[in-house]
């Protein structure tokens, strides 16, 4: 089988550290299937290596997006030399423009995978943006033969009309290597790195620092612990264009010295099996796509503080998860000093084992997409 997968580059992103996990595991049960992912941004990525080392075909756009006519005739010119059986575009929206391309060419099955709930077009315009939002949408459902949601939710905010499960959409998970969360760290390193003292006890924020994800908010939550206790430090994981934001408000508040910004992070399962809270204030509405973050803390047996902008379909371990509105940064920080002062409600070994047994576990998540695949 050969399938064509459009990406961004494979870089830094989730969707691709996600996808490129699932090639890599396929290879154990389908070596024989041909990957080939083409990269819209035309640039190489830290992921390239890991994709080639395991057999994978790269083909860099040679014309950029914004080169409408050109970036399509392009992409039309490789589809129909290289005669896939699977088409699985990953952009939402935007697939709509680039699926175009595949008129009159012939799948097995064109996929469209919807990531987020984020209505989301990189035009630059924001009426231009509000125009083409729905031609677009209409576009990528006319030419795809199934839509694959990370979630329930993705589903129903993409189809605007209530999501009922049929043969034409499918949720699935992404699936998570938690072997990596099997490994005990030094935590004495953890905070060494982190310039913290060996009491320090860790509040983690981890994902992209963007307004829906709502950083800033916890510099507010940090600000009503330490009015509680000193011993509190918020560690923040992730890149984006609130870090100049959530540098402000800390100096404002004057807590700064309580905070570390480290950016991207290459060991996550050891930051987090390193730390004693997650908090993840994203804003209720859009609902996050699903919470991959939210799904690692799990495994680390992390107490998670998070809004109901967080889908059920992401929480596995009910015991871990506090919901909290948005109105009241020291009713965050209450509970969070309490559930520090309490014994886990559940062990760290449990968690990660609970998780091993969802569906989140990347070989059982990669047996479901082959299963699609081949259905």
């Amino acid at each position: 089988m050969k399938i064509f997968h459009i990406v961004e580059n494979l870089d830094k992103g989730a969707v691709e550290n996600w996808l490129v996990n699932i090639f890599i595991e396929s290879r154990k049960s389908r070596p024989e299937w041909k990957w080939t992912f083409y990269c819209i941004l035309g640039k190489e990525g830290m992921l390239d290596d890991k994709v080639k080392q395991a057999g994978g075909e790269i083909i860099y756009s040679p014309v950029t997006i914004s080169s409408k006519h050109a970036f399509l005739r392009n992409l039309r010119k490789v589809l129909k030399a290289g005669r896939y059986d699977i088409l699985h575009a990953h952009h939402d929206y935007l697939s709509g423009f680039y699926l175009i391309a595949t008129f009159g060419l012939k799948f097995r099955n064109r996929f469209l995978h919807i990531h987020n709930t984020d209505k989301a077009l990189p035009v630059g315009n924001k009426t231009l943006h509000n125009i083409l939002l729905r031609p677009f949408r209409n576009l990528a459902l006319l030419f795809s033969d199934r839509v694959i949601g990370i979630s329930e939710n993705t589903l129903e905010e993409f189809s605007q009309t209530g999501y009922v499960q049929d043969k034409k959409h499918i949720i699935l998970y992404y699936g998570v290597n938690f072997e990596r969360f099997s490994e005990q760290p030094d935590k004495s390193l953890i905070r060494k790195e982190f310039n913290l003292p060996d009491s320090a006890r860790i509040l983690l924020y981890a994902g992209r620092m963007s307004d829906l994800k709502n950083p800033v908010f916890v510099v507010d939550i940090l600000k009503e612990i330490l009015h509680l206790r000193t011993d509190v430090y918020a560690v923040f994981i992730g890149q984006g264009d609130n870090i100049s934001s959530v540098k402000i408000r800390a100096e404002e508040l004057g807590i700064e010295n309580h905070m570390r910004i480290a950016g991207w992070h290459n060991n996550l399962p050891s930051v987090m099996k390193s730390a004693d809270v997650f908090v993840f204030p994203r804003k209720i509405y859009p609902k996050e796509g699903l919470g991959l973050v939210v799904v690692e803390a799990q495994a680390a047996g992390l107490p998670m503080f998070i809004t109901k902008g967080i889908v059920k379909d992401a929480i596995v371990i009910e015991e871990l998860a506090h919901f909290n509105d948005l109105t009241d940064p020291f009713s965050w920080a209450q509970q969070i000093s309490d559930v520090l002062d309490k014994p886990a409600a559940i062990s760290k070994d449990q968690a990660l084992e609970l998780m091993k047994n969802s569906a989140f576990e990347l070989g059982r998540a990669t047996q479901n997409l082959i299963d699609i695949y081949e259905s």
